[in-house]
C-alpha cells in the first residue's frame, strides 16, 4: 500500500468515518463540509473508510485528497491508516457511531491532535476538542466522557453544513417573510432510506390534493429508488427525484415546505428557514426533533415505522392552509443555525494545530455572558464613544440579548483572548443605503484589554465568517482608535460609512441577486424568481 503523501508545507487531517444504507451518508457528508474549509485553508484532507461507504457518497474520492477502504479487525485499523497515510498526522477528525475512546488512544502515536464529532453522549472519548452539533446539546453533557482538557463546541452554531446554505440564507429568509402560497415541497429522508419511508411520504402528499411541485431527493445507493421513481411517475403534483443531489441548498431554498429526517438535513433545513414535517428515522434523532419542535422549528409526526400516509396528509395540509404557522415556524427555524459552523470550528482548529497558538479567537455569545457583558457596557470608557451614552439597566440589557440573539440575521461572538473572554463583535444585517446589502460591525473590547491586538483580530475573524459579505460600521466622531482600528483592517469611507468589501465583490452562488436557480434536470434547469 503507497503511504498518502501530505502536499508539501500543508498540515495533514485524517477522517475516519463510513456510510452505508443503514446509516445513510450524513457522517461522511459532515465530514465533508469540515475537509473543504480545511481544504481552503491550506490543509491536505485524507479519508479511512470502511467498504461501502463510496456506494453511497460516490463523490468522495474526487472531493479529497485521498480515500483508503479499510478492512479486517477494528484493531487494526489505526495500524492499517498509519501505514496508508504516514505517521505524523496534525489532526484525526473521528466521526463515527463505533469508534469511542480505545480506537482513539489507540491512534495517539500518530495524530497530534484529536477531533471527535459526536451526537450521542454516550461513550468515552480520547479527544482534544469534541463538537456535537445537536440543538441544546451543552458541554456538561460530555463533562464524564472526555478529559479534562477536551473543549467541547456544544450546539447547533457549529453544525456542519456546506457553504451553499449560508450563500442562500439570505434570500431565501428574506422571501420566507412574504409567506407565499404553497408551490414546492420537498421530500428528503435520508439518503438510503432502506425502509422507503419515501415512498409513504409521496403517498400522503398524493392523496392530500395539494396544487405543488414535488422533489425528491435519494442516494445512487437507495435500495428502494427504482420504486420511488415508478410512484414519482404515477402522482398526481409534478414531481421529479434527484439522485445524489449537488444542489440541495437550492432545493431547500425553492421549497416553501418540507418532509425530511431528524439527521443533520436538519440544521440545512434551519439555516434556510424551511417549515418542516419531521420524521424520526432513527433512535439518536429523537431528541433533536423533541428540542426541535419545542423551538417552534417543526412538526413532529413521530417515528418512520408508525406513520402512515394519512398522518402525511394532514400534516402537510396543515403547513400549506396557514401561512402564518409557515412564517412563524422559518423564524423559529432560521434562529436556530446560521451555516457558519464549519467556520466556527475552522477557527479552534487552527488555534490548536498552529504552531504558535493565535491569541485572538471567537466563540458564539450566549445568554450565560449577559452579566460579563453588562459590566463591560456599563464601564464609562465603553460608554464614552456608544450611540446611546447611558449605561444600560440589567433588565433591558437581558431583553436586548435574547432579542439579539434569536435574531437570525445578527451573528453575535464573544471575541477571546488566550482564550478568555475579551470582547464583543456582532454583525447585524441590514440594507444600506447606497450600498446595498451589508452587515453592520459593532466591536467593543474590555476596557482592561485595550492596545492588546483584541480589536484587529475580532475584525479579522468577523471578516472570515462571512467572506463573501459587505461589512460597514459608524464611528462616533472623535473616536480616533476606533477610526484607527477600521483603518488598519481595510476599511474605507463611501456614502457616510466606513466599508469593507470582499476580495471579489462579485456576487456568486445559486441564490445569488434575489434569484433561486435549481436543475431539475440536466437539460432543464429550472430558474424561480419570488
Amino acid at each position: 500500500m503507497a503511504v498518502a503523501k501530505r502536499r508539501p508545507g500543508r498540515p495533514l487531517a485524517v477522517f475516519r468515518c463510513d456510510g452505508s444504507a443503514e446509516i445513510g451518508g450524513g457522517h461522511v457528508r459532515r465530514c465533508m463540509t469540515l475537509a473543504e474549509a480545511l481544504a481552503e485553508a491550506g490543509w491536505s484532507c485524507v479519508f479511512a473508510v470502511r467498504e461501502g461507504t463510496l456506494a453511497v457518497i460516490p463523490g468522495l474520492a474526487e472531493a479529497v485528497d485521498r480515500v483508503v477502504v479499510l478492512d479486517g479487525p477494528i484493531e487494526d485499523e489505526p495500524a492499517r491508516m498509519a501505514k496508508a497515510f504516514g505517521d505524523r498526522w496534525d489532526l484525526l477528525v473521528v466521526d463515527h457511531y463505533r469508534r469511542g475512546a480505545r480506537f482513539e488512544t489507540a491512534c495517539r502515536p500518530w495524530a497530534e491532535r484529536i477531533l471527535v464529532i459526536d451526537d450521542l453522549a454516550d461513550r468515552r472519548h480520547d479527544a482534544d476538542l469534541l463538537l456535537d452539533q445537536t440543538f441544546g446539546r451543552t458541554p456538561a453533557d460530555y463533562a464524564a466522557l472526555a478529559p479534562a482538557y477536551c473543549r467541547v463546541l456544544a450546539g447547533a452554531r457549529y453544525a456542519l453544513i456546506r457553504p451553499a446554505f449560508a450563500a442562500c440564507r439570505r434570500v431565501t429568509l428574506a422571501r420566507r417573510e412574504r409567506a407565499l402560497p404553497l408551490a414546492r415541497i420537498l421530500v428528503a429522508v435520508g439518503a438510503t432510506d432502506p425502509d422507503n419511508v419515501t415512498g409513504i411520504v409521496l403517498e400522503g402528499i398524493g392523496e392530500s390534493g395539494l396544487s405543488a411541485e414535488v422533489d425528491v431527493v435519494l442516494g445512487a445507493g437507495a435500495p428502494h429508488r427504482a420504486a420511488v421513481a415508478t410512484v414519482a411517475a404515477a402522482m398526481p403534483q409534478p414531481t421529479r427525484v434527484h439522485v445524489d443531489c449537488e444542489h440541495m441548498a437550492e432545493l431547500m431554498a425553492a421549497a416553501d415546505i418540507a418532509v425530511g429526517a431528524g439527521g443533520t438535513t436538519s440544521w440545512e433545513r434551519c439555516c434556510l428557514g424551511l417549515p418542516s414535517v419531521l420524521i424520526v428515522t432513527a433512535d439518536n434523532q429523537a431528541l433533536i426533533a423533541e428540542r426541535l419542535a419545542a423551538a417552534g422549528a417543526c412538526t413532529p409526526i413521530g417515528r418512520h415505522r408508525d406513520i402512515t400516509p394519512a398522518m402525511v396528509t394532514d400534516s402537510i395540509t396543515a403547513l400549506a392552509n396557514d401561512a402564518g404557522r409557515r412564517r412563524a415556524m422559518a423564524r423559529a427555524a432560521a434562529a436556530i443555525c446560521d451555516g457558519r459552523g464549519a467556520k466556527r470550528l475552522l477557527a479552534e482548529l487552527v488555534s490548536m494545530t498552529e504552531a504558535k497558538r493565535r491569541a485572538v479567537t471567537l466563540r458564539p455569545a450566549s445568554m450565560d455572558d449577559a452579566e460579563m457583558m453588562l459590566v463591560w457596557q456599563r464601564d464609562p470608557a465603553t460608554r464614552k464613544f456608544a450611540r446611546n451614552p447611558d449605561p444600560p439597566r440589567r433588565d433591558e440589557h437581558y431583553r436586548w440579548l435574547a432579542e439579539r440573539l434569536g435574531d437570525p440575521r445578527t451573528i453575535f461572538n464573544i471575541i477571546l483572548f488566550d482564550g478568555n473572554p475579551a470582547g464583543v463583535v456582532r454583525l447585524d444585517e441590514k440594507v444600506v443605503g447606497g450600498i446595498g446589502e451589508a452587515y453592520e460591525v459593532s466591536i467593543f473590547v474590555a476596557p482592561d484589554l485595550y492596545h492588546r491586538g483584541v480589536g484587529g483580530g475580532g475584525l479579522a475573524l468577523a471578516r472570515e465568517l462571512v467572506p463573501d459579505a459587505v461589512l460597514v460600521a459608524r464611528v462616533k466622531p472623535g473616536n480616533a482608535a476606533s477610526v484607527a482600528l477600521f483603518a488598519h483592517a481595510g476599511y474605507v469611507r463611501e456614502s457616510g460609512w466606513l466599508v469593507h468589501r470582499p476580495r471579489d465583490a462579485s456576487t456568486t452562488g445559486a441564490c445569488a441577486g434575489g434569484e433561486v436557480r435549481i436543475g431539475l434536470a440536466p437539460a432543464a434547469p429550472l430558474e424561480l424568481r419570488r
